[in-house]
C-alpha cells in the first residue's frame, strides 16, 4: 500500500517515490495510472477534491484511492491539457516503468486553499452543532463555494449571522488542529465526536482545539493546517431548504477573500453610478428604481397611444382594400402584436402587413377574411423567412431588408386590391 506522507506532514511538497504498478496505455482514453511506493498527494475524498501537481515534470490529472491503493492519473502523452495544467507542460512523450524513481511535486497553492477551506468546514459544522444541535448531514466543496446540509429546516439568516461572527472567533483564536489516527473505534469513541463513527478501522479523527472542549471534533480523511488561525476568515452567502433541512453556501480562507474582492469591485462601480457609499446605496438605488418605473408608466401610457391611432387609422383608411400595408420604423414586434390584436378585435377582415422595420419581422393580421398562418407557411420561406401563426394572425422573420422587401412584393402582387400608404 501507498504510504501517505501528506498524514504525517501536511506541509511537505515534494517527495521521491518508485513506481510500483504502470496501468494504462497513455492514451486519451486508457491513460496511464502509476501507483507509487509513497506520495505527497491526497486522493480524493471526504467532498475534498484531490491534490494535483507533477510527477518527473509532467501533468497530475487526478488522483483517487481503491482498495486501499492511490492512483495517480497522469496527463496522455501527446495530449494537449486543455489550460488545465497546474505545474508542468502541455504535452509529453514520456512512458512509464515498475521500479522507475520519479518527484512528485505538490500544487502547493491548491493544496493550501483546501486545507483553508475544508478546516473552515469542521469549525462551521462544529459551532452550528454547538449553538443548534443540527448535524452537518451533507458537504461539498465546489469551485468558488462549499454547502453543508444541516438537518435542521428553517435557520434563519440572523442565527447564520451569529455562527459565522462564532466561527471567526474560533478562526482568530489560532487554536491547534490536530490529527489523530485508531486502529479500532474503541479508542476513538472516547473523543468528543460531533457525529458517530461510521468505520470500524484505520479511522482519522480530526480536532479543533482542545480536545477537552473543542469547537469540533469529527472522524475526516482531508488535509488540514496546524492551527485554525491559517484558515483566515469564513464568510456566510446565503441559506436554502433543502429536503427537510437548511443548505449553507459558505466559503473560507483566500477563497473568500477573493470573494470579498470582487463584491467590493462590484459596490464601487454602483457607488460611482448612483453617487453614493457603501451606506446609502441601497436608498438611492430604491428611488433610481421608482424614477425608473414612473418612466416605464409614462412610457407605456405613450406607446398604448399610438397603437391605439395606428389601429385607428387602418380601420379607417383600409377596409374596402385587398390589403393594407405599413411601416413602422419605431415599433417593435410587441407593439405590432397590439396593433393586430385590436384589428381582430373589430373583425378587420381585410389582410393586415405591419412591418417593423426594426427587426425585419412582419405581422400579418386578418380577422377571418384570409389565413394568414397559411400564407405565411406556403409562402415566406422562398426568401428565407421564418415564422408562423394561425388564421387571425402570424409573424415572420427575415435575415435581411432585401428579403423582406421581396416577400412584400409577392403580398402586394398576389392581391389585386391593395392600397399601400
Amino acid at each position: 500500500m501507498t504510504k501517505k506522507l501528506f498524514q504525517e506532514d501536511v506541509y511537505r511538497k515534494d517527495c521521491e517515490s518508485t513506481i510500483l504498478r504502470v496501468l494504462g496505455s497513455g492514451t486519451a482514453e486508457d491513460p496511464f495510472l502509476l501507483v507509487l511506493d509513497r506520495t505527497v498527494f491526497f486522493p480524493e475524498g471526504g467532498g475534498q477534491p484531490c491534490d494535483l501537481g507533477t510527477i518527473d515534470g509532467i501533468t497530475l490529472t487526478h488522483v483517487f484511492e481503491k482498495d486501499g491503493e492511490i492512483y495517480h492519473r497522469m496527463l496522455p502523452m501527446d495530449q494537449d491539457d486543455g489550460g488545465n495544467s497546474y505545474i508542468g507542460g502541455s504535452s509529453h512523450t514520456k512512458r512509464w516503468d515498475s521500479g522507475e524513481k520519479v518527484l512528485c511535486v505538490l500544487d502547493w497553492n491548491r493544496r493550501f486553499d483546501h486545507m483553508q477551506r475544508h478546516c473552515g468546514e469542521h469549525i462551521l459544522s462544529g459551532i452550528f452543532f454547538r449553538e443548534t444541535g443540527g448535524v452537518n448531514r451533507g458537504f461539498h466543496m465546489g469551485s468558488g463555494y462549499m454547502t453543508i446540509d444541516i438537518d435542521i429546516p428553517g435557520i434563519t439568516w440572523e442565527q447564520a449571522q451569529r455562527i459565522e461572527d462564532l466561527t471567526n472567533e474560533v478562526i482568530w483564536s489560532n487554536v491547534p488542529v490536530t490529527t489523530r489516527y485508531f486502529q479500532d473505534r474503541s479508542e476513538a469513541e472516547r473523543l468528543p465526536l460531533r457525529k458517530p463513527l461510521a468505520i470500524d478501522d484505520d479511522i482519522s479523527i480530526v480536532c479543533v482545539g482542545e480536545e477537552s472542549n473543542p469547537a469540533d471534533c469529527v472522524a475526516c480523511c482531508g488535509t488540514h493546517p496546524a492551527t485554525s488561525g491559517q484558515v483566515g476568515l469564513l464568510k456566510i452567502f446565503r441559506l436554502e431548504n433543502y429536503k427537510g433541512m437548511t443548505r449553507v453556501y459558505f466559503n473560507a480562507g483566500k477563497d473568500a477573500l477573493k470573494d470579498y474582492q470582487n463584491k467590493h469591485r462590484i459596490i464601487t462601480v454602483l457607488n460611482q453610478k448612483y453617487s453614493s457609499d457603501d451606506n446609502d446605496l441601497l436608498d438611492k438605488m430604491k428611488v433610481q428604481d421608482e424614477k425608473n418605473r414612473e418612466v416605464r408608466q409614462e412610457l407605456h401610457l405613450m406607446k398604448s397611444t399610438f397603437i391605439a391611432k395606428a389601429a385607428g387609422e387602418i380601420l379607417e383608411s383600409g377596409a374596402d382594400s385587398g390589403v393594407v400595408i405599413r411601416e413602422y420604423p419605431y415599433f417593435q414586434v410587441n407593439d405590432l402584436l397590439g396593433i393586430a390584436k385590436i384589428l381582430n378585435e373589430h373583425k378587420f377582415s381585410t389582410l393586415a402587413v405591419l412591418i417593423s422595420t426594426r427587426e425585419n419581422i412582419v405581422i400579418l393580421a386578418s380577422a377571418g377574411g384570409h389565413d394568414c398562418g397559411k400564407l405565411v407557411k406556403d409562402n415566406a420561406h422562398v426568401w428565407g423567412g421564418k415564422g408562423g401563426g394561425n388564421a387571425a394572425g402570424a409573424r415572420v422573420m427575415f435575415s435581411s431588408r432585401e428579403n423582406l422587401d421581396c416577400f412584400i412584393t409577392f403580398i402586394h402582387q398576389a392581391f389585386r386590391k391593395t392600397r399601400q400608404s
